[in-house]
Formats: structure tokens, C-alpha cells, sequence
């Protein structure tokens, strides 16, 4: 009876997960490649790159803006080279140097207090710009010709005042294709696709890695200033957009841009650590205990449960444990095709599903390091100090 009892609750709290997800999947608007043979005049925009220390990523970057299917005097891209001690500064006056498109590298400006170095990156890239949007892009990015004309005539056709997305995860290294779909389906979860776009609604979404404002709405918010010592500024931006009663949109374009975050097991340590807290809201130890044991019952509950169930099952064929053996094997179906979808959008091979659940767990443990560096000051990333 307590095997049934235990089995029903664990199958509860993994079904919930997959419903939720599920409908993640119903909501989600994609931003597809757009070529706008009709329109005449197209606005002007402002690219802003924030780089420190980019030197493995900026060419690809960079090169790939430089080549968008868009009027080449109605965008100009500023990369803010953000006191880099590597050869980020070089490789981007030698793309200058060849580029038929209007591109500038300017200096950073020395961290004022309070201040985080991305969004003041951002902010002085944003004092130079010229452009009716502001569209601020990671270094990590490689985007795709038609990139910058879709995602206007997407913003122009919506009406957005912030237009942020997913991009396309690109994954090279084993350690990545076992732990990073795990994290990113877990982070989902946290979500809600459809309340994100409705004005009306305080959830709120958006990727610093693509954000796309208009001048008019930026402004009108205090820019980066409004978000000076964020650590989650896109989301922090997100919600000011909507408590303003501004327009924040959320969507995924994964056939226009991708991305290729982290390369190592180090690095994906580090980079989730500095704000895994904040993303999925735990500011409590309670919260952050109660997420931990709620994640690792979805990661291991399934599997687990069918092997405790079959032993039981095979000691003793009841109806009571015939129950316990069927409705975890359901479970662990149920999830493995939820996993299998997954690794699917994900373009890596399907035997990756397997270890889906690793980065699941892996994203518990991130909640916690996330909130013990939080409450210790010692958050840091790229050589300073985020807390």
C-alpha cells in the first residue's frame, strides 16, 4: 500500500511537470525568416555588442551582423569593447577594416558604483547609438541573413516596445549534449509562455542574448540605468516594460540565430551559478530546499520507482502492486517521449535522452550553489564581482 500511495504522489508530481511543459509547447510563437518584398522603407537600428574578453566568439558574431539582408544605411552595429585583455579589440578593427557596412568599437567606460559590467556596457553603447531600435546581442551569437529583417518586420507587425528571444542552442562537446537539454527543460518549467505576452499579466520573460527595444520605450524606462545593478537584467527589463504598461514580447527564433553558451563542465557551473536563484524565483532557503527535493523527484522518480515496483511485483503479482508497477512504468514512458521530443528540437542524437534527467538533477544543484554565492557575495563572472 505505501509503494501505491508513494508511486501515485511521485507519478502526480512528474505528470504536472509534463502538462506544464506541454503546454509551454502550445504557447511558444516562433519568429521565422521573413523577407518583406513590399515595404519601402524599413527603420533604422542600432546594434549594440556588448564584448570582454570575446575573442573565441566576436568574428562569428560579428562577421554574421555584418552580412544581414537589410538596407545597409538604415542599420550601423556598435560593439563596446569592455576593457578586454585579450585580442577581442583586434580581431574587431581587422573585421572594420573590410566591412561595407557602417561599424564602430568603442571603449567601455571604468564600472561606475553600483553598476554591473554588462549593463554598462550596454548603457554606453546605447549613448552612441543613432537608431529608432536599440538592439542589444550577446557576443556568443551567430546570426542568420535574413536575422535583422524578420525580427523588425516581427516588432513592426506586433507593435512591441521589448522584443526578446530564444535562440538556437548549438551544441560540440559531449558534456553538453549529456547536461544542458536537462537544465534548459527544467528552466522552462519555471515558465509561462502564453502570461509573458499578455500585458495584463506580471510574468515576464526575456534573453539577454537578443533584446530589441525601441528608442522611444528604452528611454522612457531609464535604459540600463533602470537595471544598473541587475544580475538578471533582461528579465529585470521585462517586468519593468510591463509595470510601465509597455509592451514585452517573448518568442523563439532558432532558424535565425543560435547560440553556443558554454563548452565545458566548468564553464556551465559557473555560468548558471550567478543567477540560477533568480530565474526560477527562489529567494528563501525553504524555497530553494523544496525546489531541490521537487527536481530530483522529477529527474529520478520514474526509473527508480519502476525498479522498486518490479522487485515488489515479481515477489508478489497482487493487484496492488500490479497498480504500482503500471502506473510507474506509465511515468517513465511519459517521460522519456517528453525527452525525446526534447533532444529532437535540440538537433543532437536521440540516445542523449537518456541522460536527460542528469541535467535536471544538475539544475538542483546549480539552484543551490546559485543561492549559497548569492547570500555570500561571492557571485563573479569574467573576472569581477556580481554581488
Amino acid at each position: 500500500m505505501i509503494l501505491a500511495i508513494t508511486s501515485t504522489l511521485f507519478c502526480i508530481v512528474t505528470i504536472k511537470f509534463l502538462i506544464t511543459l506541454a503546454n509551454l509547447a502550445r504557447h511558444r510563437v516562433h519568429i521565422t525568416p521573413k523577407i518583406s518584398l513590399n515595404r519601402t522603407k524599413w527603420p533604422t537600428v542600432s546594434i549594440i555588442i556588448p564584448a570582454r574578453n570575446e575573442e573565441d566568439n566576436i568574428e562569428t558574431s560579428l562577421s554574421s551582423l555584418m552580412k544581414q539582408n537589410y538596407p545597409k544605411d538604415r542599420f550601423e552595429i556598435i560593439v563596446v569593447d569592455d576593457f578586454s585583455t585579450d585580442s577581442t579589440r583586434a580581431i574587431v578593427d581587422t573585421l572594420i577594416d573590410v566591412s561595407s557596412v557602417n561599424v564602430r568599437c568603442i571603449s567601455g567606460r571604468k564600472l561606475p558604483p553600483n553598476w554591473l559590467g554588462k549593463s554598462n556596457a550596454c548603457m554606453v553603447g546605447s549613448q552612441q547609438a543613432t537608431g529608432e531600435y536599440l538592439y542589444f546581442i550577446d557576443a556568443d551569437t551567430k546570426s542568420e541573413p535574413l536575422m535583422l529583417q524578420s525580427v523588425i518586420h516581427f516588432a513592426s507587425r506586433h507593435k512591441t516596445d521589448l522584443l526578446s528571444f530564444n535562440p538556437r542552442q548549438a551544441f560540440t562537446s559531449t558534456v553538453e549534449k549529456i547536461t544542458l537539454p536537462g537544465i534548459f527543460l527544467s528552466i522552462a518549467s519555471y515558465m509561462n509562455f502564453k502570461n509573458a505576452n499578455d500585458k495584463s499579466k506580471a510574468d515576464a520573460i526575456a534573453n539577454g542574448q537578443a533584446m530589441l527595444f525601441t528608442r522611444k520605450s528604452y528611454d522612457a524606462v531609464g535604459g540600463h540605468t533602470a537595471v544598473a545593478n541587475e544580475i538578471s537584467e533582461d528579465i529585470a527589463f521585462a517586468k519593468l516594460m510591463k509595470m510601465c504598461g509597455l509592451k514585452a514580447f517573448w518568442a523563439f527564433a532558432d532558424k535565425l540565430m543560435s547560440t553556443h553558451m558554454y563548452s565545458d563542465f566548468g564553464s556551465i557551473w559557473a555560468g548558471f551559478s550567478k543567477n540560477m536563484n533568480l530565474i526560477v524565483n527562489c529567494q528563501s532557503r525553504f524555497q530553494v530546499l523544496g525546489e531541490f527535493i521537487k527536481t530530483n523527484i522529477i529527474a529520478w522518480a520514474a526509473p527508480v520507482m519502476l525498479l522498486v515496483s518490479t522487485h515488489h511485483f515479481i515477489g508478489d503479482p497482487s493487484s496492488i502492486n500490479t497498480y504500482s508497477l503500471a502506473i510507474n512504468a506509465l511515468m517513465l514512458l511519459a517521460s522519456i517521449v517528453t525527452y525525446l521530443i526534447l533532444i529532437k528540437e535540440l538537433f543532437i542524437p536521440a540516445r542523449y535522452a537518456l541522460t536527460v534527467p542528469l541535467g535536471i538533477s544538475l539544475q538542483s544543484l546549480l539552484i543551490l550553489n546559485s543561492y549559497r554565492l548569492s547570500k555570500s557575495n561571492k557571485i563573479t563572472w569574467k573576472g569581477r564581482a556580481l554581488s
